[in-house]
């Protein structure tokens, strides 16, 4: 009789299930028959995350010494022992590292976010990219979610040529579908004949692009800005006005294809002074939830994110003074526009296709 089939995931970050890099994986390994461990940490300001498939239990993670000395236990002690252990960078893949090379259990990482050499300016930044870095070197394989962040991660860590990088993007299985939903216009108090422009996710890039709530208020009035973020109190001290819109409910993870689906066009907004943005392509979990919708995209113009404007699927702007204009330019041409969004869609963001040898590997352990 073989061993059942189980994998950990050590994902140290909270809304774990919205993040399509690691719901997949765990929801296409779950469906194929793997029982998962999804250690994540608790949090007061996100819904616990959810999945549907049969075999995934979420076990609390703490990022704190006694919660590493916990889960390091947890990863090394479990029976039957754990086939593969699957995390990110830095903190996780570090003490799961450490747990895996004692158990000699496989790890794999999924480089989520990626931090460079040169963008370690104190001692505890370098010091954490040098365990990085080792106990990437260590790993069975990746799994990158852009070519160019694959060519990127290899060099930085100095990955060996034999080390198999997978890139799967960052996105839901295809096809790319636009479902009946009004659900901003209703919550929010859009009136029906208005374009809806949606920023979903976090707003950390407000810190650069501040100005965007005064630019907004120039849209033209039949043109709404609609902001859906990751923190319940994410709004708080925004001023009203007729052109934006704020929504203040954080939203299950399993509402937000019928949400995202009642706006016109999406924003993701990036800033080109980290490699973590500049490289961010196919990588964009705003940017795949937004096409897997069907809605036209502007984004931020950059070499990775060049694709959007040339394959017809919506804007790049140098700054958000373009916006407006932008708008302006996918609605003279916007059937078309959707039409070229569901097919880039299966090209650049298949995730089936992608994931598959993907799992072909970890079925040979």
């Amino acid at each position: 009789m073989s061993r059942p089939r189980e994998a950990a995931f050590v994902i140290p970050h909270p809304y774990v299930d919205s993040l399509a890099c690691f719901r997949e994986p765990i929801r296409a390994m779950a469906r194929a028959g793997w029982r998962i461990d999804l250690f994540t940490p608790p949090s007061s300001s996100h819904p616990p995350p959810v999945f549907e498939e049969e075999g995934v239990r979420v076990r609390a993670l703490e990022v704190s010494p006694a919660g590493t000395a916990r889960l390091m236990t947890a990863l090394a002690t479990h029976r039957p022992r754990y086939r593969w252990i699957v995390t990110v960078p830095q903190w996780a893949l570090h003490y799961a590292g450490i747990a895996a090379s004692l158990t000699r259990i496989p790890l794999v990482c999924i480089s989520d976010e990626m931090s460079v050499e040169a963008e370690a300016l104190t001692v505890a930044q370098r010091r954490w990219k040098r365990r990085e870095r080792l106990a990437h070197q260590r790993c069975a394989f990746t799994i990158a979610l852009s070519e160019g962040r694959a060519r990127c991660i290899r060099e930085e860590n100095r990955l060996p040529a034999g080390h198999a990088i997978f890139v799967v993007p960052n996105s839901a299985p295809g096809p790319a579908v636009r479902l009946a939903s009004h659900f901003y216009q209703d919550t929010l108090d859009i009136a029906p004949d208005k374009f809806v422009l949606l920023h979903a996710g976090s707003w950390w890039w407000r810190l650069q692009f501040g100005d965007i709530e005064e630019r907004a208020r120039h849209f033209g009035p039949d043109v709404v800005l609609a902001f859906q973020g990751r923190l319940r109190d994410g709004a708080n001290g925004t001023p009203a006005h007729a052109n934006i819109r704020f929504g203040s409910t954080l939203l299950p993870s399993t509402l937000l294809d019928y949400a995202v689906s009642s706006a016109h066009a999406g924003l993701a907004l990036y800033d080109l002074e980290t490699a973590n943005h500049r490289e961010v392509g196919t990588a964009s979990g705003k940017i795949a939830l937004y096409m897997k919708n069907a809605l036209p995209v502007i984004t931020t113009a950059q070499p990775s994110l060049a694709w959007i404007e040339r394959e017809g699927c919506g804007v790049c702007v140098e700054h958000v003074g373009q916006i407006g204009d932008a708008v302006r330019r996918i609605r003279t041409d916007y059937d078309r526009c959707v039409a070229n969004v569901k097919r880039c869609y299966d090209e650049y963001f298949n995730f089936d296709r992608a994931f598959a040898p993907v799992l072909a590997r970890f079925e040979r352990a």
